[in-house]
């Protein structure tokens, strides 16, 4: 069973995500555009409004920010710890908490340093998770939009955000040494014995869920957000149509020059 767990599942569970994912963003590339969905004033130069309008709302969440306040907080919180929180897996893992040594830091200092920061984005990360599942509980609006894979996603990350924390603040540390072997076999195709922590076992094999189950889940948004916005930064169309016009598709070249 930890063979498979540690040897087979992460390769099965990396091509899956990454051959569903191609497939859904190739499916998104044939859906014919027949004219401009623009939903707002087009950006005023050709390529670095563009660019700026796309940037904003991949960082910032703009569109969200002007909805809803509330839920922009929430949602601009959980993007940005867990984004934190997969760096610091790589660094951390990589220099064995020693990353931040390049700075100028002791290795006990920086290690101290990767423990604190750790730790906040971690909170921080399972604090959203719990606010935006209770908004879902709490609000009857989105109670009612909601469906059960809403609820499987909140708590599949809520479970690996759990027991990450566990593992750093429960006193039975995980051996980063035999994590970073164990992540460098992986990488090379010369796979090692997973380590045997109950934690981080439970911990790898949620990730590896996650993994398989998100091309065909709404967090692929992460990837479709790039695909919307350019269709949503086009000029918008001219109404009314005049008699006998044809309407462009968003992506021509007289439809990038058209200013708004």
């Amino acid at each position: 069973m930890l063979f498979f767990v540690g040897q087979v599942l992460p390769y099965i569970a990396a091509a899956v995500f990454l051959v569903a994912t191609l497939l859904r963003l190739a499916g998104w590339l044939r859906v014919p555009v027949p004219f401009p969905l623009t939903l707002g004033p087009s950006a005023r130069r050709r390529g670095l409004g563009r660019i700026m309008a796309v940037g904003r709302e991949v960082i910032f969440f703009d569109s969200l920010r002007r909805g809803d306040r509330m839920l922009w907080l929430w949602a601009w919180l959980l993007h940005i710890s867990l984004i934190l929180i997969l760096v610091g897996h790589v660094a951390g893992i990589s220099y064995l908490t020693r990353q931040f040594m390049p700075a100028g830091l002791s290795a006990e200092a920086s290690s101290r340093l990767s423990a604190i920061s750790g730790t906040i984005c971690g909170t921080v990360l399972l604090a959203a998770l719990v606010a935006l599942f209770c908004r879902r509980m709490v609000i009857a609006e989105v109670r009612r939009l909601s469906c059960a894979a809403d609820y499987f996603l909140l708590v599949l990350l809520v479970a690996i955000a759990v027991i990450g924390m566990y593992m750093r603040l429960g006193g039975d540390a995980v051996e980063l040494a035999a994590v970073r072997a164990y992540a460098a076999g992986l990488l090379t195709l010369h796979p090692v014995p997973i380590p045997r922590h109950w934690a981080f076992i439970s911990h790898f094999i949620l990730v590896n869920i996650l993994l398989l189950y998100l091309p065909s889940s709404k967090l692929i948004h992460m990837a479709g957000i790039f695909f919307g916005r350019a269709l949503v930064t086009q000029p918008p169309p001219v109404y009314p149509t005049p008699t006998g016009a044809r309407c462009r598709p968003s992506f021509t070249p007289e439809a990038a020059g058209h200013e708004s």
